[in-house]
C-alpha cells in the first residue's frame, strides 16, 4: 500500500484451530474509514453478527491502531477496541496507551482480530512474521502485573495486554491494563479473552518502521506543537505531580452514597489534607510516559513496604480513599498511612482487574446500602458485613473479581445483581446506563455536555467524547471561551448561529460535534486527554493527517468521516437491540441529592435553571436531530 503511515496489514488469529493469516489493508477501506476506531467498526460490522453470544467463540476481539501511531507525533499511543460486551451485549469502543500500538505496527499490522476459542491457555505473541500461540498454563492464575512482568522477562522489548484474575473468571464488570498503565475494555474486554482461554496478547517489537509521505512537514508541524507544549504553564507542575497537578482541585464537597440518594460531606479540614496528599504524591511517584507523550502524567510509585503501584487515580478518587466517612477509605492513621491503604486498593482492583470507575464502586456502594436496609443480610453475603470499612472493600473486591461465594452474585455487574436478589433491590437501582454507573453526579455541578455524552455514548457510558465540543469538568465558562473551544473542535462557521445564542448554547446539538472530534483522535490513534488534546484542533489534525499519508483532506473532510463512523458504530449497537430508551436519564437525577446542610439539584450547565425530565429529553431530541442532520 502507496499511503504513509499504515503498516499494511490485518492480523486475524482464529485461536480455535490456530490458524493464523494476514490480509493487506485496502486503500479503498482506509480513505473512508481512517484507521483506529473507524476501521475497527468496519471489521466489526462486517464479522460479528449482533445477535452473537458474547462468551462465544464467534465474538472477536477487535484491536486497531491509526496512521498517527508509530510517528513522532506527541500522544500517538493509544491502541483503540471494538468487540460484542459480556456486560450489556453491546457494541463498545474503548483505548489505552502504553506501547502496544507501536509495537504492533513495527511488526507490520495495523489491526488484530481474534476469534475461536482455544482448549487450553495461551498467550499469543506478534513479532515481524513469527506469529504465534503459547502455551499459557503457567501464567495463568498470575494477577495481571506480575503476568506481565513474566511475559516481559521473557519476551522484551513487547507491550503486553493481559488479564487478571477477573478476566480468568469472566467477569463481566472486569478491565485489563496495557504495559500497567492503559485501562482498556470496559465492559469486558478481559472477560472476553478469558473465555477464549487467552491469558495475553504480547506485541514484540518488529523490524518496520512507520514511512510518512512528507517527514518534513511532519517535523515541522510536530516541533509547532512541542513549542506550545513545552510553553503550557502547568507543564513543570504536571512533570512533578503527573494527573494530579491538573486534577487537585477537582474534588466535589463529598461523596455520593445510598445508591446516589446522600451526599456524605468530607470534614472541614478537607482543604488542609488536600496539599497533604499531593506533596506525598509529588514526593513518592516515578515518571511514565505512553509512546511519545510529552507530559508523562502516568506514576509509578514503590511504597516503605515494598509494593510498586502503577498508574494510580485522580486526586478526587484518591481523596475520596483516604478521608472518612463514607464508602472505602480508611478512617484512622496519618495522611501517609490512609495515602499508602488507598494506593494499595488500587494496586489491588487494577490487578485483579475490576472496573473500578464504572462498575465496581457503585456496585459495592449498591450491596452495602442493600444490606443496611435489611434486604440481604450475612445469610445472603456468605457470611459477609457489609459496612463502610476498607477491610470490606478489599473482601468485596477480592470476592469479586474470584467469583467467590458472594462475588458470584456481583461478577456480572448491578443489574444482573438486583434481578438475582430480588425483593425490591431492582427499585434501589440508580444512576446507571447501558449497566454502568454514571461516574460524575449531574447534581453537583450542573448539566455538562459530559452529562449528556454518558447518556448517548454507544454501548456504554463515556462522557469525556461529548465533552470534547466545550469544557467537561467546570460549569459556567464565559460563552466567548465555549464558541472559540468550538471552532476548535470543527464546528463550521455556518452551524454556530444554530448552536449558540445571545447568552447560551444548544448543549444537545453541540455534544454532537463534540463526539466527532473525540472520534477522529480516536481514528487516529491519537491521545484525547485534556492536557495532550487541548494542543490539537480540527484543522492541526487535518495538517498532521496529510503530512503523514499524502492524502489531502481538509478538516471538513476529517469531521465528517468521523461522523460518519460514530453513526455505523450507532447502527451496530442499534442491531444489537439499543434504543432510545436506553439512552434516558435516571429517575435519580431528578430528585434532590440530600447533605446534612443543604439538598443538590439538577441545574443547567450556568447554574440559573433548574432542569425537569422533559428538558433533559430536549436536550435528547436535539442531539438525535444533529446527529442525523448536523
Amino acid at each position: 500500500m502507496q499511503i504513509g503511515g499504515y503498516a499494511g496489514n490485518i492480523l486475524y488469529v482464529n485461536l480455535t484451530d490456530g490458524s493464523i493469516r494476514k490480509t493487506p489493508l485496502d486503500e479503498e477501506v482506509v480513505k473512508e474509514w481512517i484507521g483506529g476506531a473507524g476501521i475497527n467498526t468496519k471489521l466489526a460490522i462486517d464479522l460479528i453478527p449482533p445477535g452473537t453470544d458474547a462468551l462465544s467463540p464467534r465474538n472477536a476481539i477487535i484491536l486497531g491502531t491509526g496512521p498517527f501511531n508509530g510517528t513522532f507525533i506527541p500522544g500517538a499511543s493509544q491502541t483503540m477496541s471494538i468487540y460484542k460486551s459480556p456486560l450489556n451485549g453491546a457494541f463498545p469502543q474503548s483505548n489505552g496507551g502504553g506501547n502496544f500500538s507501536l509495537f504492533l505496527k513495527s511488526s507490520g499490522y495495523d489491526h488484530l482480530v481474534i476469534s475461536g476459542r482455544s482448549p487450553w491457555p495461551v498467550y499469543l505473541t506478534i513479532e515481524d512474521d513469527n506469529v504465534g500461540l503459547r502455551h499459557g498454563s503457567d501464567v495463568w492464575g498470575l494477577d495481571g502485573y506480575d503476568a506481565t512482568d513474566e511475559l516481559r522477562l521473557r519476551h522484551s522489548p513487547c507491550s503486553v495486554i493481559p488479564i487478571g484474575v477477573a478476566g480468568e473468571r469472566q467477569v463481566a464488570i472486569s478491565v485489563t491494563h496495557i504495559d500497567k498503565v492503559g485501562s482498556i475494555g470496559s465492559g469486558g474486554l478481559a472477560a472476553l479473552m478469558g473465555s477464549k482461554n487467552l491469558k495475553a496478547i504480547v506485541a514484540c517489537m518488529g523490524s518496520r518502521t512507520v514511512e510518512v509521505a512528507e517527514p518534513d512537514r511532519l517535523k515541522r508541524l510536530v516541533e509547532e506543537i512541542l513549542e506550545k507544549v513545552n510553553g503550557y504553564h502547568l507543564r513543570p507542575a504536571m512533570m512533578d505531580g503527573g494527573s494530579m497537578a491538573m486534577t487537585k482541585e477537582w474534588i466535589p464537597p463529598g461523596i455520593v452514597s445510598r445508591c446516589s440518594s446522600e451526599l456524605i460531606p468530607y470534614p472541614a479540614d478537607m482543604g488542609a489534607l488536600k496539599p497533604q496528599l499531593y506533596e506525598l504524591h509529588k514526593a513518592a511517584r516515578k515518571k511514565i510516559a505512553c509512546a511519545t507523550c510529552p507530559m508523562s502524567d502516568k506514576d509509578r510509585i514503590d511504597l516503605p513496604n515494598g509494593r510498586t503501584i502503577y498508574d494510580t487515580a485522580v486526586f478526587m478518587e484518591m481523596a475520596a480513599m483516604t478521608y472518612p466517612p463514607a464508602l472505602g477509605h480508611a478512617s484512622e492513621g496519618s495522611t501517609a498511612e490512609r495515602y499508602a491503604l488507598a494506593l494499595q486498593y488500587y494496586d489491588e482492583i487494577n490487578r485483579l482487574g475490576l472496573d473500578r470507575v464504572y462498575s465496581f464502586q457503585g456496585l459495592a456502594d449498591f450491596v452495602i446500602t442493600l444490606y443496611e436496609q435489611g434486604i440481604i443480610t450475612r445469610a445472603d453475603t456468605g457470611g459477609l458485613e457489609l459496612d463502610r470499612s476498607y477491610d470490606t472493600l478489599l473482601k468485596l473486591v477480592r470476592v469479586t473479581a474470584s467469583r467467590e461465594g458472594f462475588g458470584e452474585l456481583l461478577a456480572d455487574g448491578v443489574l444482573s445483581a438486583a434481578h438475582n436478589i430480588g425483593n425490591g433491590a431492582e427499585e434501589l437501582v440508580q444512576n446507571v446506563v447501558k449497566g454502568q454507573f454514571i461516574a460524575f453526579d449531574p447534581r453537583m455541578s450542573g448539566f455538562l455536555p459530559m452529562h449528556l455524552g454518558m447518556l448517548v455514548h454507544p454501548g456504554r457510558t463515556l462522557g469525556i467524547a461529548a465533552a470534547m465540543g466545550a469544557p467537561s469538568y467546570s460549569p459556567g465558562w464565559p460563552l466567548p471561551e465555549l464558541i472559540k473551544h468550538a471552532e476548535r473542535c470543527g464546528v463550521p462557521a455556518e452551524d454556530m448561529a444554530r448552536l449558540f445564542t445571545r447568552d447560551s448554547f444548544n448543549l444537545g446539538r453541540l455534544a454532537k460535534h463534540g463526539e466527532d472530534f473525540f472520534g477522529l483522535f480516536n481514528m487516529l490513534g491519537q491521545c484525547h486527554r485534556l492536557y495532550i488534546s487541548r494542543f490539537y484542533s480540527m484543522q492541526t489534525l487535518a495538517s498532521l493527517y496529510s503530512a503523514v499519508t499524502g492524502i489531502r483532506a481538509s478538516a471538513a473532510d476529517l469531521k465528517s468521516a468521523s461522523s460518519r463512523m460514530w453513526n455505523a458504530w450507532r447502527g451496530l449497537n442499534a442491531a444489537a437491540g439499543y434504543t432510545r430508551r436506553d439512552d434516558l436519564p435516571p429517575d435519580v437525577w431528578f430528585k434532590p441529592l440530600k447533605s446534612p446542610d443543604r439538598e443538590y439539584r439538577l441545574y443547567d450547565y450556568f447554574l440559573k435553571r433548574e432542569l425537569s425530565r422533559g428538558d433533559v429529553e430536549n436536550y435528547l431530541d436535539e442531539y438525535y436531530d444533529e446527529r442525523e442532520t448536523g
